[in-house]
């Protein structure tokens, strides 16, 4: 190699180490605002390689025809993306320092709504079949630019992975690069081989049509021979199996079993100190010591119900040799020490899960199944509807994080639908549970259906310090009653019909309608199918309005559930939905603010009920 061509690729590695660092060290300050440090390191490297020497991107014109396609498949690991996209002139960078914040563009999944963001990612294994239709729709227009797409190696537990990569072999798009990030650990804290075995990953690439290589993930001149020899075959899409070490460069993050850590709020400041001292680079531009508006109202927990969820599921197991636990990246750690022969693991799998509990149930086995929204039941339906149902199987879905408790992450980890969906599957039982000890008696009644069950859980009880919400003392219950809801309170003016994390609110809501002289009734939807009729019978006879308040679409959720009973037996009374609009929620902050931003605050209950009375 002659001289001035070494010397021009010592400096051009020279200028990535120092941008990886860069994005590193940025990365890690920005990781006191929101989550996943752990991959945001093991993928700094490549995303250092990608938008300072390869990517042909133009801040100043972000839609340019030409341009090639960076897609973050693991939407989660959004960090170095973002830095480099605010260090390129996308978007201003103290916008950085209000990730997740009221109103930001920026969410802790990346979204389209921060600029320089080709897609909103979220549920996992999606972005190998999005970049195959990117790129066959560049060539087939006869544009130059290339799509890149790099991959989490746990998200290629996801089916869809595959298939994907099927029709990128089958249509020869050379213009497709998947580059996954190999640092062997996922959010379960255990090693992808623990969870799912993926080797040998290669040759699984090679076999569905990719020209494939593998590479240290952290050796930048490893990763710029790579990149700049594709495609690796002409007519074949490419795979670079980046192999990397999760936390790369902070010791104690290199262990990978940090995956959802936030400094500043799961570790303190000293340790975030630490951490950046560690990489022994230039000091971060991110200003670490920045309290964002969210910071100040931040919920605090009281308490998580799937300690309980534990509890009872080990209860049931030690008794009857039929039950076992199924999860999705996700293993209950009791059970497995136990009965290790009765705890599945499918990694990140969320219809290949219920299809294995529906084969666990034919043969006689009792599958407790842990899911979380609103990945069951957007990404599973099929075989919700189509086999565990049809098949009415003996199984049970504990289901987390219904509504928009998830807020931060944007849109895609909002379930808004499922209640829609679940009620119009045959067969299936649903219920819901709002704190401890109804969840206890939930569970036990859920076990007792000899049938399908979904049963609803909050997976943490939040007190916002915005809304000044306390925790809530529901009536002594004595048993769960399927097919029966619960009278919270009783008021003989209107009637707040709710569930979930939304009878929270509402209930202060109620309380500020009596304080005004309004008598304010509550019903705790605990059984959505069947669905207590009688109740709402009886509720529209001793009150002048009927109000829904819910964290879930209007088009079908219980708000439906109850306008097709006040029409179907010809009630007189009032009644209105409170819930989501047609619409997605874009908003982020704190679950507060989240709500706020979609009208379902403790004032607008409060607004929509005396406007219901007043009127009424």
């Amino acid at each position: 190699m002659p001289p001035s061509t070494t010397s021009a690729r010592e400096a051009l590695i020279d200028r990535l180490e120092r941008k990886a660092r860069f994005l590193r060290v940025n990365a890690l300050a920005l990781n006191n605002r929101t989550l996943h440090a752990g991959g945001a390191l093991s993928s700094a490297d490549l995303v250092a390689v990608l938008y300072y020497h390869v990517l042909r991107v133009d801040s100043a014109n972000p839609q340019w025809e030409d341009r090639d396609v960076f897609i973050n498949s693991r939407g989660h690991a959004c960090e170095p993306v973002y830095v480099a996209l605010a260090d390129l002139g996308f978007f201003p960078w103290d916008d950085l320092h209000g990730i997740e914040d009221f109103g930001s563009h920026l969410h802790g999944l990346s979204a389209t709504t921060t600029p320089g963001v080709e897609v909103s990612m979220g549920s996992l294994g999606t972005g190998i079949s999005i970049a195959t239709g990117m790129a066959l729709s560049l060539r087939t227009q006869g544009r130059p630019g290339r799509v890149y797409v790099v991959t989490g190696d746990g998200e290629l537990q996801e089916g869809l992975s595959w298939e994907g990569a099927l029709s990128a072999g089958k249509y020869g798009v050379d213009n497709l690069v998947v580059i996954v990030d190999r640092n062997r650990y996922q959010s379960s804290d255990r090693g992808t081989e623990t969870v799912m075995p993926l080797e040998p990953l290669e040759d699984k690439f090679r076999a569905f049509g990719f020209a494939t290589c593998a590479i240290d993930g952290h050796d930048l001149g490893h990763i710029v021979d790579a990149l700049d020899r594709v495609p690796l075959e002409s007519g074949r899409p490419t795979c670079i199996i980046a192999n990397t070490v999760k936390g790369k460069g902070v010791s104690f993050l290199e262990s990978g079993h940090v995956h959802c850590g936030r400094f500043g709020r799961d570790y303190d400041a000293a340790l975030l100190q630490r951490a950046i001292d560690e990489l022994d680079v230039d000091p971060p531009l991110l200003r670490v010591d920045v309290r964002r508006s969210v910071d100040s109202v931040r919920e605090i927990p009281l308490g998580s119900t799937t300690d309980v969820f534990s509890e009872k599921l080990n209860e049931w197991a030690d008794r009857d040799r039929r039950v076992c636990y199924v999860g999705v990246d996700t293993m209950d750690p009791a059970l497995q020490q136990k009965h290790p022969d009765r705890a599945f693991d499918v990694g990140i799998a969320e219809q290949s899960e219920l299809a294995l509990a529906t084969g666990l149930s034919m043969q006689g086995m009792i599958p407790v199944i842990q899911a979380w929204a609103p990945f069951t039941p957007l990404r599973n339906f099929d075989q919700l509807r189509t086999y565990l149902c049809r098949h009415d199987c003996n199984a049970k879905i504990i289901g987390w994080a219904l509504g928009l408790v998830n807020n931060s992450h944007g849109t895609t980890h909002h379930d808004l639908e499922s209640i829609a969906l679940y009620r119009v599957v045959p067969n299936l039982t649903v219920l819901t549970a709002f704190d401890d000890d109804q969840f206890r008696l939930a569970f036990d009644a859920a076990m007792s259906v000899d049938g399908p069950v979904v049963l609803l859980g909050q997976p943490e009880h939040y007190a916002p310090g915005a809304d000044g919400l306390e925790k809530i003392a529901l009536p002594p219950q004595d048993e769960f009653v399927i097919g029966r809801n619960q009278w919270a309170r009783r008021g003989a003016d209107i009637t707040l019909v709710t569930y979930g994390p939304a009878l929270r609110y509402a209930w202060a809501a109620a309380d500020r309608l009596e304080a005004e002289g309004i008598g304010a009734g509550l019903i705790n939807v605990t059984s959505i199918k069947p669905f207590d009729e009688g109740i709402i019978e009886e509720a529209a006879g001793a009150a002048r309005a009927l109000l829904v308040v819910e964290e879930q679409s209007v088009l079908g959720g219980i708000g439906s559930a109850v306008a097709e009973i006040i029409a179907e037996r010809g009630l007189e009374v009032r009644f209105l939905r409170l819930g989501i609009p047609d619409c997605y929620v874009e908003d982020v902050g704190d679950w507060t603010h989240t709500r706020k931003s979609a009208g379902l605050s403790i004032e607008d209950v409060i607004r929509t009920a005396r406007t219901m009375f007043e009127d009424g």
